[in-house]
């Protein structure tokens, strides 16, 4: 478990973690069991650092959701930002699924990413401008939305088939996939999901965000095999920025 929690900072954040972890079955059940646990103190770090630049003498609401997607940003290391503008390159390449494929293991970033990085960015502040101008969302859902969507990335990663036989999720895969990993994703998304309804006093909000979280991993989940005949890493960091932008969004018709 401990281990497991560990590989989960190690992949899957900036936080440096400098031991080398065995990797085996259950280690990698572990790793994608806990994720949302780090998804969580990711999101009460940007709370934090919300309510300061909000707090007395600090700023507005657009220097606030800044300052949010600046955490975000700089605790998951730019991962999954990286997942989504190789993601945004490929698919706009407009090319066949094997070019696609060597586009996003591409290292460099070229315009269409660089464009589907910006549109993601600028909507993420945009919509965290709201909700904070309009006095929201409260720490249970800072804490909430990065949670559901790395329990998401758990039941998209047991979902979706490779698309190539290399690289980190086939690696992974390797390792523990299918009902392994899906069904304590479930569990931990139910669980999360309800525990934020308990303490908000508000059910609407934590169902909305969970049912977006499975929609999310089914439809996600077959644009990926449509378009690259399966999920490769960047796809999975990919799913995490977008459910976490969709869930801010369905933030904005309780706010």
């Amino acid at each position: 478990m401990i281990n497991g929690f560990l590989l989960a900072i190690q992949f899957f954040t900036s936080v440096p973690i400098r031991k080398s972890l065995p990797i085996g079955q259950r280690e990698a059940v572990w790793m994608f069991t806990l994720y949302p646990a780090v998804g969580a103190l990711i999101g009460l770090a940007a709370w934090t650092v919300c309510a300061v630049v909000t707090g007395p003498g600090g700023g507005g609401s657009f220097l606030a959701a800044f300052a949010v997607v600046l955490v975000f940003a700089l605790l998951s290391g730019g991962l999954h930002l990286d997942g989504w503008a190789d993601t945004g390159d490929a698919y706009f390449s407009y090319r066949d699924r094997e070019k696609r494929l060597e586009i996003m293991a591409d290292p460099r970033i070229g315009a269409f990413g660089t464009m589907a990085l910006l549109f993601l960015l600028i909507g993420k502040l945009a919509v965290l401008n709201e909700l904070i101008a309009r006095g929201g969302p409260g720490p249970v859902h800072f804490l909430l939305v990065p949670f559901a969507a790395r329990a998401g990335l758990a039941l998209f990663y047991a979902h979706v088939r490779p698309a190539k036989g290399s690289g980190l999720l086939a690696f992974l895969k390797g390792k523990a996939d299918g009902p392994q990993v899906g069904i304590p994703g479930l569990a931990v998304l139910a669980a999360g999901t309800a525990a934020a309804a308990l303490v908000s006093g508000s059910v609407l909000p934590a169902a909305a965000i969970a049912l977006a979280v499975l929609v999310s991993v089914l439809a996600f989940g077959k644009w990926s095999v449509r378009n690259f005949g399966g999920a490769t890493g960047d796809h999975a960091g990919a799913f995490v920025e977008g459910c976490e932008g969709l869930l801010w969004t369905v933030l904005l018709f309780f706010t």
